[in-house]
């Protein structure tokens, strides 16, 4: 069908609602502007949703919809045409190359569905030094206490510790102790006054959401149906949507270029899955913020394929799995529920392996009783962990389009801290006497990089305020922008830069 291009005018249009397009999304329209934010994937069926009195609902994989509702797109290079979706409406989507596998996640509120919900600073204490001017520890603290403030950041107290933490476990185990961070770590659940009492609250923007409930084992990387985790469509899209923010679910970008028929602001192609029609937008600023791998995708297409964006000589460059390897400890120990408490265990070091030590993180598999499963095999998954190690990488992949596919040029071999987690989890089986499932070729949710911020001469593709060399009023809003690798979970350096990205664009219209 042909494309409507809307007459109105706005000022803002966001591609994407995780960690980048929410909070840019929302501090824009906040702040008075005219803000319309595409999400390719639907809302989530949840307490808050519900509140929130959104009609068009997708249920988490629970059940029988785990084989319906998990998969959305796979993107492989012996498919035909690189990717096939298998569900519009599904939670994940995977990547796959010769040297890493990538998975990431779809749908209203994006990543913040899908993570454990840990807060924490990069590895490096000068992390956001020396990369722009103006861009510094100092000037982005700021916007790490906005971030850290809307999305309710805390940590529990002696009250409402969530049992079979790391530090409980292995504090005076012989081979393993508890990691301690070197920062302060907090969490993005909605902790409970009361861990055997957990209450149905009501935020200040009218949206219900309950306690965590350190029973229900319905936390973590399949949602949270009951709103205990903090997500981004309770804590920045429902206030702002009373400001005026539009979300449009199931409306997937397909192209940005600069229009002559718009006087020259920028038209983004769009598909909506619900009508089942192209349709376009037009604006003055575009900030797209996909996520990492579809960031990419949008802006090599548009570029390269076809011909609707200019320069970005190092778009692509300097891609990072943010040093990820993952596996599962079939730890099978009599009587072990590890579902019980919060999705985010903590970290285990080896306690008399030579610094510097690889931590490594625990994590259960959530909604295991919601498995389509024999009970004796859901049984089984309870008494095991997903375990993963992070760490600093050589940031050298590079992502491109080859023959309209797009294409992960990563080499594991170029960074020592993959063989470094992998042989501690080995050793870490070795000395269990359980069985790790981990593959040397690393597995990441964390890809990062591509359109980095720096100078254009230095391999920069964004300034300091996200916006693209070369290309007025277009930003790049979420990790794809992110300087260097984090080595952490990067939840909250996404947010500290969308927040940071938000400020620079209110202050320049």
């Amino acid at each position: 069908m042909g494309a409507n291009v809307a007459g109105r005018t706005i000022d803002v249009i966001v591609i994407g609602s995780g960690f980048g397009g929410s909070i840019t999304a929302a501090r824009l329209a906040e702040a008075g502007a005219q803000v319309t934010l595409l999400e390719r994937g639907p809302w989530w069926d949840t307490v808050p949703t519900r509140s929130m009195n959104i009609e068009r609902r997708m249920p988490f994989p629970r059940g029988w919809r785990l084989y319906t509702n998990f998969l959305r797109t796979l993107n492989h290079p012996l498919v035909p045409s690189g990717r096939v979706t298998t569900n519009r409406k599904g939670l994940i989507e995977l990547f796959y190359s010769k040297g890493l596998e990538v998975v990431c996640s779809s749908g209203v509120g994006g990543g913040s569905q899908v993570y454990n919900a840990v807060h924490r600073r990069p590895l490096r204490d000068d992390y956001w030094d020396g990369h722009y001017e103006g861009l510094s520890e100092e000037t982005m603290a700021e916007h790490t206490a906005a971030f850290l403030m809307r999305m309710g950041s805390t940590q529990p107290g002696p009250h409402n510790r969530p049992p079979q933490s790391a530090m409980e476990r292995y504090h005076n185990h012989p081979h393993f102790a508890p990691a301690a961070p070197k920062v302060e770590v907090r969490t993005g659940f909605l902790l409970p006054d009361d861990p055997d009492h957990p209450k149905k609250i009501v935020t200040e923007a009218g949206v219900e959401r309950w306690q965590a409930d350190y029973r229900s084992a319905d936390h973590g990387f399949l949602g949270t149906p009951s709103g205990a985790k903090s997500t981004l469509d309770v804590c920045y899209l429902a206030p702002a949507m009373k400001k005026g923010l539009v979300v449009r679910d199931l409306c997937e970008a397909l192209a940005i270029s600069r229009s002559s028929d718009l006087g020259g602001r920028y038209r983004v192609d769009f598909v909506d899955h619900c009508r089942a029609t192209n349709e376009a937008l037009g604006a003055d600023n575009v900030i797209v913020a996909a996520g990492t791998m579809n960031t990419l995708r949008l802006l090599l297409h548009s570029r390269d394929a076809i011909g609707g964006l200019q320069g970005m000589p190092h778009l692509g460059k300097r891609f990072s799995a943010n040093g990820d390897m993952r596996g599962y400890w079939d730890l099978n120990e009599d009587g072990a529920d590890f579902t019980i408490g919060l999705s985010s265990k903590g970290g285990i070091v080896l306690r008399n392996a030579p610094e510097p030590r690889s931590p490594v993180g625990q994590y259960p598999l959530p909604s295991i009783d919601a498995y389509p499963f024999p009970r004796a095999l859901r049984e089984r998954l309870k008494r095991g962990l997903i375990v993963s190690s992070m760490g600093i990488d050589a940031m050298d992949g590079v992502i491109s389009l080859k023959n309209g596919k797009l294409d992960i040029d990563f080499n594991p071999k170029h960074s020592p801290v993959f063989a470094q987690g992998y042989d501690t989890m080995m050793e870490m089986a070795r000395l269990s006497r359980r069985k790790i499932y981990v593959g040397k070729r690393p597995s990441t949710v964390h890809p990062m990089g591509g359109a980095c911020v720096g100078k254009l001469d230095q391999g920069g593709v964004v300034d300091a305020g996200g916006e693209v060399h070369g290309n007025p009023g277009l930003y790049v809003g979420d990790a794809a922008a992110l300087p260097a690798v984090i080595g952490a979970p990067p939840t909250q350096t996404i947010g500290t830069w969308a927040e940071n990205v938000a400020r620079h664009l209110t202050r320049n219209n």
